[in-house]
């Protein structure tokens, strides 16, 4: 879980720098696409996060609540405590 909420923290920094380019310039239509592609980089990650979690325990949190999860600041600290 480590990896993926490492990919995850580099695909939301990438989609913040994605999204103040865009605002720089909201009528550029290829830093739109370009904020779209890594918004959706960042929700596939979340939802694999989200998939590890339900595994890690054996079920007792679903999917709905793991993907929730992977919006918590504090999710990082937890998953360095269960290891």
């Amino acid at each position: 879980m480590k990896e993926i909420l490492k990919r995850l923290n580099a695909a939301i920094e990438a989609g913040n720098a994605a999204d103040d380019a865009w605002e720089k310039d909201p009528e550029n239509a290829e830093l739109e696409k370009a904020f779209d592609e890594t918004y959706k980089a960042e929700y596939e990650i979340r939802k694999e996060l989200a998939a590890a979690i339900v595994k890690a325990t054996a079920g007792q949190i679903d999917e709905q609540t793991a993907f929730k999860m992977t919006y918590n600041p504090k999710l990082a600290e937890l998953i360095e405590s269960a290891a």
